[in-house]
C-alpha cells in the first residue's frame, strides 16, 4: 500500500526534471493521454518512472509501475477538469508562495542559481515561468479534492467496525509513547530597545537619502538573509508578505524610503523599487530587536506565576497554553505535541532529544519549573513542560488508540469517496489513451 501511495505522489516530482529531459533529448515526447483539454506527456511519465526506480519502494513493488503512474496522472487531470467545471478559484498569492518555495528547494539542492543554469541550460526566472502552470494545476487539484472530500466524518460505530475487521495478529504494535505538553513564551522586547533600533535605522535612512547606496547599506547593516543580495526581496504579490511590511511598502512611491516599520520579523527600512500590476518589488534593511536579560527574567517570573495557577487548579494547563503559548504548533492542542494522525501521543523516537532528556528527569503528572532554552544562536525562549503520561508498548486497541483508529477509518472513507467520484466523473469527460498503454486497462477500469 505504501508503495502505491509513493507512486501516486510521483507526479509532484516531475516538475523541471521532465523539462531537463526534453532539453537533453532523452525522451522523444508525445501526448499519451487526454482528459478533455488536459494532456499527459510521455516525458512526464518517464521522468516519474525513473524517479520511482531510484527509490527504495521499487524493490518491493510488483506490477506495472508505469501503469500505476499513468493512472494517477489521468486522475489528476480529471480533477483539474472538474475544477474548471466547478469554477474552483485559486488565489495567485498562494501559487506564488508555493512557486517560490519549490524554487528555493531546487536552489538548495544545487547550491546556487548558477549551478541550476548549468544543469538545465535555463535561468531560474525561465524555470519559474515554465513550472508556474504546473504548480497552479497541483494546487487547483488539491483544492478540488478538498471540496470533494469535505464534510467526511466517521462515527464511533464505524471506527469499531474498522477495528474489528483487522485480524488481531495484524494490529500494529506501538512502541513506548508519551503525552507531553509545552508552554513556550518569547520574551517581549522592551520599548527602549526598539527605540534604539529605530534611531539606528533613521541614521541609515538619512545616509541613503543623502546619496549613499541603499543596497550597500543593507549589505553592511541588515540582519536578514537578504543582506547578501543588497536587501532585495524581488517581486511579491499582494497578500504574500507580512501585512505591516506590505502596507509600508505600498505606501511609498518608487525610489522612496520609508520610516522604520515594525513587522512580525523585526523593524525595517523599506525602499520601493517598482510596482507592476498586483505585484511590487522592494528591498529592505531589517534590524531584529533582541530581549535584554531583564526582559527574559520578566518572562521567567510570569511563567513561574502561570505555573502556580496551573498547580493550584485555578487554570488548566490547556487553557494556559491556548492563551499564552507562542508555540503555534502546539497551542491549538492545549500545548500538547501532536503525533501521528493528530494523536496527542508521540513515540519516544519522535521526541526531540533535548526534550526527552528533560522529561526523563520528571515524574508522570509533573509540571517543570520555567527554564530558558536556546533557539538558534541568538534567541532565548522560556518554557515549562507538562509530562502528563507514559504509555507502554502495546498492540493497537480502541481504548488507547482511538484517535489513530478514527483517523485511519476516516482516510479509508475518504479513499472510497474519491474512488467513487473518479468513477462517476470519468464518464462525463473525453478520455483518450495512446494504444501503447492498452495493457494498463485504464479506461476499462473506470
Amino acid at each position: 500500500m505504501k508503495t502505491i501511495q509513493y507512486i501516486a505522489s510521483l507526479f509532484l516530482m516531475t516538475i523541471a526534471i521532465s523539462a531537463h529531459a526534453q532539453n537533453q533529448g532523452e525522451v522523444v515526447d508525445k501526448i499519451i493521454a487526454k482528459v478533455d483539454d488536459k494532456i499527459v506527456l510521455k516525458s512526464e511519465l518517464e521522468s516519474a518512472y525513473i524517479s520511482f526506480l531510484s527509490s527504495p519502494q521499487a524493490r518491493e513493488f510488483q506490477g506495472d509501475a508505469r501503469c500505476v503512474i499513468l493512472n494517477n496522472f489521468i486522475e489528476t487531470k480529471l480533477m483539474a477538469v472538474m475544477a474548471d467545471i466547478d469554477s474552483t478559484i485559486i488565489d495567485d498569492s498562494r501559487v506564488e508562495y508555493e512557486l517560490q518555495s519549490r524554487v528555493q528547494q531546487i536552489v538548495q539542492r544545487f547550491g546556487s542559481e548558477e549551478a541550476i543554469e548549468q544543469a538545465y541550460g535555463k535561468t531560474v526566472d525561465q524555470i519559474m515561468s515554465e513550472i508556474r502552470p504546473d504548480i497552479k494545476e497541483q494546487i487547483t487539484v488539491q483544492e478540488q479534492e478538498k471540496l470533494v472530500l469535505e464534510g467526511i466524518s466517521v462515527t464511533p460505530r464505524e471506527v469499531r467496525q474498522f477495528y474489528n475487521q483487522i485480524p488481531k495478529d495484524s494490529l500494529p504494535l506501538y512502541s513506548m509513547e508519551y503525552e507531553i505538553g509545552v508552554i513556550l513564551m518569547e520574551p517581549e522586547v522592551n520599548d527602549s530597545e526598539k527605540d534604539r533600533i529605530r534611531e539606528e535605522l533613521m541614521k541609515l535612512r538619512e545616509q541613503a537619502i543623502s546619496g549613499q547606496s541603499f543596497e550597500i547599506l543593507a549589505t553592511l547593516n541588515s540582519e536578514g538573509p537578504s543582506k547578501d543580495v543588497g536587501g532585495n526581496l524581488g517581486y511579491a504579490s499582494r497578500g504574500s508578505m507580512d501585512p505591516a511590511y506590505e502596507a509600508g511598502a505600498l505606501a511609498l512611491q518608487p525610489g522612496e524610503i520609508s520610516l522604520p516599520v515594525e513587522s512580525s520579523f523585526g523593524i525595517h527600512l523599506i525602499q520601493l523599487i517598482e510596482r507592476r500590476g498586483n505585484e511590487y518589488n522592494s528591498r529592505h534593511i531589517i534590524k531584529i530587536p533582541k530581549p535584554t536579560k531583564q526582559d527574559v527574567q520578566k518572562t521567567m517570573d510570569f511563567m513561574s506565576e502561570l505555573r502556580g495557577h496551573i498547580l493550584s487548579d485555578s487554570l488548566s494547563f490547556e487553557e494556559a497554553a491556548q492563551e499564552y503559548s507562542d508555540d503555534t504548533q502546539t497551542n491549538a492542542n492545549g500545548g500538547f505535541i501532536a503525533g501521528q494522525f493528530g494523536s496527542l501521543r508521540i513515540p519516544a523516537d519522535n521526541i526531540d532529544p533535548e526534550l526527552f532528556f528533560e522529561i526523563d528527569k520528571m515524574k508522570e503528572g509533573e509540571i517543570s519549573e520555567p527554564q530558558i532554552m536556546k533557539y538558534g544562536p541568538d534567541t532565548e525562549l522560556v518554557r515549562i513542560i507538562y509530562y502528563r503520561k507514559r504509555i507502554p508498548p502495546h498492540r493497537a486497541n480502541l481504548r488507547d488508540d482511538y484517535e489513530k483508529l478514527r483517523a485511519a477509518t476516516t482516510q479509508l472513507k475518504k479513499g472510497e469517496r474519491r474512488t467513487d467520484y473518479i468513477a462517476e466523473k470519468i464518464k462525463e469527460v473525453y478520455l483518450e489513451i495512446d494504444p501503447e498503454y492498452n495493457r494498463c486497462n485504464i479506461a476499462k477500469n473506470q
